[in-house]
């Protein structure tokens, strides 16, 4: 493959539940979507910057993107991976346009407030302190990730927050805005490979 070399950054969660975050070339990660495990291996957050530029010019940023506020891109990613997938309850500190590329997901998403209600009630039933500001690895495994699934996606724990959240499915050629320090949660459902790319912008 042209591409095969370049690094990549992977998350990879087995079937345990247990989380780690590795750098592979890209070939590791389409040979690891071939192979039949319980494993999940997903191709996140990987910033447009740091891949060959040939690669880019199907990803141009959108106009929307370049007009609005300052029209400086803070960051850009492209997220890739086998269903289903699943990116926890969180927050971003810049405005973000989410677009979908390949197969379809599912977003729920929370006004400041409220996911901020969700949050402090997960860190209270698991026992934690975990900064809201600043989200890592922690929210990707153990109880924790069980805890804001459960919240957030749950349909008996869910109904509490509906009515005042929102929820949406993005397709192909769907954009989907998300703005500053509202809560989301994301999953990726049906079959075959899921791709989105977001800009975060100022």
């Amino acid at each position: 493959m042209k591409w095969g070399s370049t690094v990549v950054p992977l998350e990879i969660t087995n079937e345990d539940g247990k989380f780690a975050q590795i750098n592979q070339p890209l070939q590791f990660f389409l040979d690891a979507c071939e192979l039949e495990t319980k494993a999940s291996i997903y191709l996140a957050q990987a910033s447009l910057s740091d891949l060959p530029s040939s690669l880019l010019e199907d990803l141009p940023t959108p106009e929307l993107v370049l007009k609005a506020g300052k029209g400086d891109v803070y960051d850009t990613s492209i997220w890739l991976g086998q269903a289903p997938t699943y990116t926890p309850l969180h927050r971003d500190p810049n405005p973000n346009l989410f677009v979908q590329l390949a197969g379809k997901k599912q977003v729920r998403l929370f006004k400041p407030d409220l996911g901020n209600a969700i949050f402090h009630h997960v860190q209270t039933s698991i026992g934690g302190a975990a900064n809201a500001t600043m989200r890592g690895a922690e929210m990707m495994e153990g109880a924790e990730r069980r805890a804001l699934e459960q919240a957030v996606w749950h349909p008996s724990s869910s109904a509490f927050w509906a009515s005042e959240g929102l929820q949406c499915e993005v397709v192909p050629g769907d954009g989907l805005f998300i703005p500053k320090g509202w809560w989301h949660s994301i999953k990726g459902v049906g079959q075959g490979m899921i791709g989105s790319v977001n800009w975060w912008f100022r």
